[in-house]
């Protein structure tokens, strides 16, 4: 069934920790009501068994989160979520809630398509993926498909038409500002089928700057060393200023200067950067901060500067991804949900 608000029953109906079962469509789900008034549908079947029995599960707690527990095989779920804490490999399928005029309402997740520029460097696609799985498995209520804006496949379009027909989705760009991208090639592509939306980008974002740092740190930064940091550049002034706004909450950060620059479109250029900065401090060693999300054509060049050191891009191969970016996608994709 399509991923519209259902109606199921009037809120003052549900009792406190006592499950109740609902049909919608043709999906059986589980009610569940706490004594905070915090309301969560899941799906009713056992994940282990298939048995429609999860209404009658036991509600308890895993420190501040709420779970239920199979009355089957006691297999323990994030009420939210649907992970499983007892084998990770089981996922129980989860569901919207709202109250409407006392009425309780739920709707399925959008889809989540998670579209990221595209390289051909394989180990820039290996992150990426890397990425897109570790942000599946946070959000194991939520179907995330890859796509990609430019050089790999499938395109936007294309993972949008794999969508079943009734079905919304959001679009989460994984690119570090919101720059043409983001304004006209996704905003083109969520027109043209109705219920798509279209997330910010993943920059400024505070986390961000912890990940930058962290870099930093593993590049050997020393306290007396000068920071430049690199991005990718762009033609749309909004994506240059997210780029300086970056720069300033590194600045703050580490409290020290940071000059920005970028690789291409925009000025000051990296190589240009180095140069000048090292000229006003002589004295002092040069670090580029690679404000880039992958290994690739850019995160090269950012390495090819004048530059004493140059830290890693936010993802580096054979390394998870930094669970803040983990966080600030889905935060993203919750932004959008109605």
């Amino acid at each position: 069934m399509c991923d519209k608000w259902n109606p199921v029953c009037e809120f003052d109906a549900l009792e406190a920790l006592w499950g109740e079962a609902a049909l919608v469509g043709d999906e059986q789900v589980a009610l569940f009501r706490l004594p905070d008034s915090r309301i969560f549908a899941v799906s009713n079947a056992d994940p282990a068994t298939g048995a429609y029995v999860m209404s009658r599960g036991i509600v308890g707690s895993k420190g501040e989160r709420a779970t239920i527990a199979s009355p089957l095989h006691k297999d323990v779920f994030d009420l939210e979520t649907g992970a499983c804490y007892t084998k990770p490999a089981l996922t129980l399928p989860t569901w919207r809630t709202r109250i409407r005029d006392g009425v309780l309402e739920i709707a399925k997740h959008p889809v989540m398509v998670a579209a990221s520029h595209g390289t051909s460097d394989p180990a820039g696609q290996t992150c990426i993926a890397s990425l897109v799985q570790a942000v599946r498995e946070s959000n194991t209520g939520v179907t995330v498909v890859d796509s990609y804006v430019d050089v790999q496949s499938p395109d936007v379009a294309a993972s949008l038409e794999s969508i079943p027909a009734g079905s919304s989705a959001v679009v989460v760009p994984l690119l570090l500002s919101a720059g043409y991208h983001v304004h006209v090639d996704l905003a083109e592509a969520a027109r043209s089928r109705h219920g798509v939306s279209v997330s910010g980008a993943l920059g400024p974002d505070p986390r961000l700057v912890v990940i930058l740092a962290r870099r930093l740190d593993e590049a050997g930064l020393r306290p007396d060393d000068q920071v430049v940091l690199v991005a990718a550049g762009s033609s749309n002034a909004s994506a240059v200023s997210d780029c300086h706004e970056v720069g300033r909450l590194l600045s703050a950060h580490l409290r020290r200067e940071v000059t920005v620059s970028f690789l291409s479109a925009a000025f000051p250029r990296a190589a240009s950067a180095v140069t000048s900065v090292r000229a006003s401090h002589p004295a002092s060693r040069v670090i580029v901060s690679s404000y880039l999300l992958a290994p690739g054509y850019f995160a090269t060049l950012a390495a090819e500067t004048s530059a004493d050191a140059t830290s890693a891009p936010l993802l580096e191969e054979g390394e998870p991804p930094p669970p803040e970016l983990v966080a600030i996608v889905t935060d993203l994709y919750r932004s959008m949900l109605a």
